[in-house]
């Protein structure tokens, strides 16, 4: 984040969870350039294990300079991701007077909050921290798993990434169109079911269908995958919402449609998506937001990253089908005296 002194506006460049979360810590005056800038900072970052799809969260490791308090310890752990795979890594919760053990009652309280957050559509991540006794200066030869173990759990944040106001009307068009839309994302259950809703791609009183339906319509990427391919098939329809996504379910996806005899467009934006968005029949990439590896793997690239815009390139396409039918028609009537 960076502030412009002469308009006195805030400019920010990163991902858009990033910046989100630095401007939360910003309004309390706990932003990261605050404590990492000058030319005396308190903290200093040693290393990073980088966000990963496979275990869904990231850690970095800070050097504090002026130790003092907690332990007099001079490096810290933090991690930041998923909630459950955040509590796998945690041994003890923060209270704000104590440290108590994570026990199966600690955990079942912080899944209650995450799912009442998650419930109205919040982007929910976990933070975690841990004191780090340093033993070599090479943080390249320290594994990432001796890393994220006996972490304190700290918290909660949910953010609201609000769906364009257009999604809607675009996804209610696809379904008179006869176009199925289906939601592939590494949100929280909870979180996916109340975006779906929100824009139409699940009904607006699902939960008045019975647990079975429900359970067809949407579904974990954990439950999806333990599926095998003729159990998939077996399905009457395909889940319209799959959560906590990987990219192989992803790829899982797009196949299982293919053996429908569907033909398949898929739209990503991460590098995660790269290898469904190389398996669908269009590949339909980010040009704003999405990154080079997704651009690259995609046959269409938006400029706008705008989900109706989608919707309008079939209108004209299937405009100029039609078009092209009816030369085609004209031409073979035309020719059917001389034919016969």
């Amino acid at each position: 984040m960076h502030r412009n002194l002469e308009t006195e506006q805030w400019d920010a460049r990163g991902d858009p969870t990033e910046i989100a979360v630095q401007v939360f810590a910003s309004r309390f005056d706990w932003g990261r350039r605050g404590f990492t800038s000058g030319d005396n900072p308190a903290w200093a970052q040693l290393a990073e294990y980088p966000f990963d799809s496979d275990v869904k969260r990231m850690t970095v490791i800070y050097r504090n300079f002026h130790p003092g308090g907690e332990k007099g310890c001079a490096e810290w752990a933090f991690m930041k991701g998923a909630v459950e795979k955040v509590l796998e890594a945690c041994t003890a919760i923060q209270y704000a007077d104590k440290v108590v053990p994570m026990d199966a009652e600690q955990e079942g309280k912080v899944l209650k909050n995450m799912e009442a957050l998650a419930s109205h559509g919040l982007r929910v991540l976990a933070f975690a921290k841990r004191s780090w006794d340093p033993r070599t200066e090479d943080w390249g030869l320290i594994p990432r798993e001796d890393v994220e173990r006996d972490m304190t759990f700290f918290g909660l944040i949910g953010l609201y990434d609000p769906p364009r106001v257009e999604t809607a009307d675009a996804v209610k068009a696809c379904h008179r169109a006869g176009i199925t839309v289906h939601m592939l994302t590494g949100d929280h259950k909870q979180t996916a079911w109340a975006i779906a809703v929100d824009v139409g791609i699940l009904p607006p009183r699902i939960n008045q269908l019975s647990p079975d339906v429900i359970s067809s319509m949407i579904m974990t990427a954990a439950q999806f995958d333990h599926l095998s391919d003729e159990a998939i098939d077996d399905l009457p329809v395909l889940p319209l919402v799959i959560a906590r996504c990987t990219p192989q379910t992803k790829v899982r996806m797009v196949e299982a449609l293919h053996r429908r005899k569907k033909f398949v467009a898929m739209t990503g934006d991460g590098v995660n998506d790269s290898p469904a968005l190389k398996r669908a029949d269009v590949g339909i990439g980010m040009g704003m937001a999405g990154s080079d590896v997704a651009k690259d793997a995609s046959d269409i690239v938006l400029t706008d990253d705008n989900f109706a815009s989608i919707l309008n390139a079939i209108e004209e396409g299937r405009r100029m089908f039609d078009n092209i039918k009816k030369v085609i028609h004209s031409l073979i009537t035309l020719c059917a005296p001389d034919i016969y």
